[in-house]
């Protein structure tokens, strides 16, 4: 079994892939895939200061992990937090936000650059260099990868917009806290999922949306994969 987490940040996810690995502790856990590569030295920065070489990064490790795993260890069980798919909506931030391609610049909103080893593009004017021919790359980068065969399952977490089941921002002194990028990056999720990627290559494996408490969450995880057919 092969299974991804997907959404924007500060949703539960990584949560989630804890609680479900806690209750089955036979899965391989693979981390977000800006921590892997961070943890390797990798300066990856976020929101409308992110790059081209960032998010290619980040994809292909996230398509060469699930790849690897289907091939080469078709018999161990993995969760992942995030799916190849994952950076699409981010690089829509970075074009609208950041780039030359933008928005209108009174319509932008700039967030905060938490880590301070990473200022060096605070003030730029334009600090991201994605553009729209970049995500088509993108897109095809993913698709041509196969990566979304070797899935047997992608979860989404969708933010709800009911506090009291929406996870709160989490301050880890990495990520942004500021509501305006979360939402921003959720919406371009559900359209991701809801309309591009059906136009684009219909998922082969199950596509689930699951929201509620931590261990609603889990108990749903735990139901669906109940009642999938054998994998691959």
């Amino acid at each position: 079994m092969r299974i991804a987490i997907s959404g924007t940040h500060s949703v539960g996810k990584s949560t989630l892939v804890r609680d479900f690995h806690t209750a089955h502790p036979e899965f391989l856990v693979e981390d977000e895939p800006y921590r892997y590569l961070a943890a390797r030295g990798e300066r990856i920065h976020f929101a409308e200061r992110a790059s081209q070489r960032c998010n290619t990064l980040m994809t292909r490790h996230a398509i060469d992990r699930i790849n690897d795993a289907r091939a080469n260890h078709p018999d161990v069980d993995v969760i992942c937090d995030r799916s190849c798919l994952d950076f699409i909506p981010y690089s829509e931030y970075a074009l609208a936000m950041g780039s030359d391609h933008g928005v209108a610049e009174n319509q932008r909103h700039r967030t905060v650059e938490v880590r301070a080893d990473m200022q060096e593009k605070a003030d730029l004017r334009f600090p991201s260099d994605i553009t729209t021919a970049y995500i088509d790359e993108l897109w095809s980068v993913v698709l041509h990868s196969n990566a979304l065969g070797s899935y047997d399952l992608i979860v989404f977490l969708p933010l709800t917009g009911d506090p009291a089941i929406d996870p709160a921002m989490e301050d880890d002194g990495i990520r942004s806290v500021e509501w305006f990028y979360r939402n921003w990056i959720d919406r371009a999720f559900k359209r991701l999922y809801h309309e591009e990627l059906p136009r684009r290559a219909p998922l082969t494996c199950r596509f689930a949306e699951l929201t509620g408490s931590r261990q609603e969450r889990v108990s749903e995880l735990d139901r669906i994969i109940d009642h999938m057919p054998e994998v691959r």
